[in-house]
């Protein structure tokens, strides 16, 4: 049960009170200044621990139904359930994410968001919420609550900033008749980018490559393993988005040796990459840098 998330998620809607976030005119009045004030709070209170204070968002007669379909009643078992829930977790932090609020009638406001709970130790949990609203004695309660699980991201949807790679892609340099060619394609299933390149000098291939970009559920990260002709093989991971990701390898030679770079992709143009290689070492010792090299998509891709 995700019970730490889901008390996150009581906490933003407590704070809504009246406000018409919804309605741009609304944006910046007195209702939704107060919810956001409030929002900061309860993020406080979550930060210390505060099991009174959290609790008292909510009115007496309180229902909360958590994301695995477990039912509280009443205040003090909803309590009971966030000292469980925080004396499992101490020292984690709490993100309240508005998406809309919606006035009912001029004492009933209905609340949904998400919220955002990271451990101590870098851990994240998350949750879906709609939360109804009452006003008791001019304060703002949660009446009700509704947590449902935040929906699952594929390795595809992960993927889909570097979707830009796929295509065939060439560099040459004039000066030793060496052409760099990438195909960059989707895998069956599109939960995997493969590159396939081939290095030329002439007519004659001299080298070759194999990566497969995917997502790692583990780390939580975009993760590559590259592997080349002649022996050698790296991995690293990709950070970023959009059009300018950072690819940080670390890699052997077909002899043994240790090898690291720092390898920059920046997206120009539907046609256009730009890519460089910065902070090289071998076995620890530093190696001259490559580039910035303009990279076009080939002709007829």
């Amino acid at each position: 049960m995700k019970t730490v998330a889901l008390f996150a998620s009581f906490s933003a809607a407590a704070f809504l009170g009246t406000c018409l976030a919804d309605d741009p005119k609304e944006k910046d009045s007195p209702e939704r200044a107060a919810v956001a004030a409030n929002d900061r709070a309860y993020e406080a209170a979550y930060a210390k621990g505060d099991v009174k204070a959290l609790a008292d968002f909510f009115s007496d007669d309180a229902e909360y139904t958590s994301d695995d379909g477990q039912k509280f009643s009443g205040r003090a078992e909803i309590e009971g359930s966030i000292r469980s829930a925080l004396s499992g977790n101490k020292g984690a932090k709490l993100t309240i994410t508005l998406d809309s609020v919606k006035v009912l009638a001029p004492e009933v406001v209905i609340e949904k968001g998400s919220t955002s709970v990271t451990s101590k130790d870098g851990d994240a949990s998350g949750a879906l919420y709609t939360a109804i609203y009452v006003k008791k004695d001019g304060k703002w309660k949660i009446n009700q609550l509704v947590e449902t699980p935040l929906p699952s991201v594929s390795a595809h949807e992960h993927l889909q900033d570097l979707e830009w790679l796929i295509g065939d892609w060439e560099d040459t340099d004039k000066t030793d008749n060496t052409t760099v060619r990438s195909q960059n394609t989707w895998a069956r299933g599109g939960n995997f980018i493969t590159r396939n390149i081939t290095v030329k000098r002439g007519t004659e291939t001299t080298l070759e490559g194999w990566q497969i970009i995917g997502w790692d559920p583990v780390w939580e990260r975009i993760r590559s393993w590259t592997f080349d002709s002649e022996g050698g093989f790296s991995d690293g991971t990709w950070t970023g988005e959009g059009d300018h990701w950072l690819l940080r390898e670390t890699g052997v030679t077909p002899d043994g040796g240790r090898t690291g770079s720092d390898n920059t992709f920046n997206k120009r143009s539907n046609d256009r990459i730009t890519w460089e290689s910065t902070n090289r070492t071998l076995d620890g010792e530093p190696q001259p840098g490559i580039g910035p090299i303009e990279v076009n998509r080939a002709k007829g891709n």
